[in-house]
């Protein structure tokens, strides 16, 4: 395992900022940075041997500075949206930063997507650390967090996701990563995938989940057979008309709470790359990009479009602080926000 770090710039208020490229022994390299604690690349073969970089990214910090996609960076300190930008926690009401009114959205207006954090080169990979205060978007709570990442020679990502809080907090990380299997620029529609899930979480306007679990049977959500992502993309469906396309949460089939377990396929018939993502979340959600817009200036000078990368974002679900039925997201001194999700490439 190498790794490689080089100086990636200054944030406008001076603070310095590396890119850390991790490689394997078959040669396929991750790149990270600590400014959001990003995943900028993933360099993997094509079933002939062919390498191409299937996640989307900028050449530069100044990019990562103007996105507005969240592309690649751990979001936080809630992914997803809570409702009316509130909650309770033991009968004390929290106002969140609204950032999308009237509701939150990944942290609010400034997350720990915009922090520069602190890390540690170790065997394995990198851990980055950052600290957010209480009363930080409104969210309860000094926490620590930590957000391990490790490349192994198997061409598998590990993120982990650890927290301590001083306070009775909600806490709900992902990663925000965008993939294209096929390593270009096009639409992700001919893209296969595969959810172990038989119930998805219904949307009402705002994006925001009903709390109704509806059955996946039958429906455009049905993934539960591998298919391509665009096949029923545009189907005569009020969800999909809601949210554009897909950009729903799945919940999954699980044994055991915390146990990783597989939660999603894909696959790319031209390339012949495959992914799987194992979590130890409740949930994962899916998101066809269709809010990408040819206003981005990617690596290698590409302009990301409407559809031209997914997301499969393990986590909580959204809104958990306002669904009493759903796992509960809350984080109380003394305990540990422990979870895990794995990228494997094949």
């Amino acid at each position: 395992m190498e790794i490689d770090i080089k100086d990636w710039g200054k944030t406008p208020t001076g603070e310095d900022v590396k890119l850390f490229t991790i490689t394997n022994s078959q040669d396929n390299s991750v790149a990270l940075t600590n400014y959001g604690a990003t995943w900028v690349s993933a360099i993997v073969p094509d079933s002939n041997g062919n390498k191409a970089d299937i996640v989307l990214g900028f050449p530069n910090l100044e990019a990562y500075l103007s996105d507005t996609c969240y592309i690649g960076t751990t979001v936080g300190r809630y992914a997803n949206r809570i409702e009316n930008a509130q909650f309770s926690i033991e009968g004390q009401v929290y106002k969140l930063s609204a950032n999308v009114a009237p509701h939150i959205l990944h942290g609010g207006e400034v997350g720990i997507n915009q922090s520069v954090w602190d890390y540690e080169i170790h065997d394995k990979g990198i851990t980055f650390k950052t600290a957010s205060p209480d009363g930080d978007q409104g969210f309860p709570g000094n926490i620590q967090i930590e957000v391990n990442y490790v490349w192994t020679d198997k061409n598998e990502l590990d993120i982990n996701f650890r927290v301590k809080t001083d306070k009775p907090t909600h806490i709900n990380l992902t990663n925000h990563v965008y993939f294209n299997l096929k390593g270009d620029d096009s639409v992700i529609h001919n893209q296969v995938l595969k959810v172990y899930s038989d119930y998805y979480l219904s949307m009402k306007e705002g994006s925001i989940v009903s709390g109704e679990f509806r059955p996946v049977k039958d429906t455009p959500f049905d993934f539960t057979t591998a298919k391509p992502i665009g096949r029923d993309i545009n189907a005569d469906d009020d969800q999909l008309k809601l949210a554009g396309g897909y950009d729903h949460t799945f919940v999954l089939k699980r044994k055991n709470d915390k146990v990783l377990a597989l939660a999603a396929e894909a696959y790319d018939p031209s390339s012949g790359r495959a992914l799987e993502v194992y979590t130890t979340y409740p949930s994962i959600h899916l998101y066809a990009g269709n809010f990408l817009e040819s206003t981005w200036n990617g690596k290698n000078g590409k302009l990301y479009g409407k559809r031209e990368a997914f997301c499969l974002e393990a986590q909580y679900m959204p809104n958990t602080p306002n669904q009493l039925a759903f796992p509960s997201s809350v984080l109380y001194p003394g305990q540990e926000y422990n979870q895990l999700i794995r990228f494997k490439f094949k």
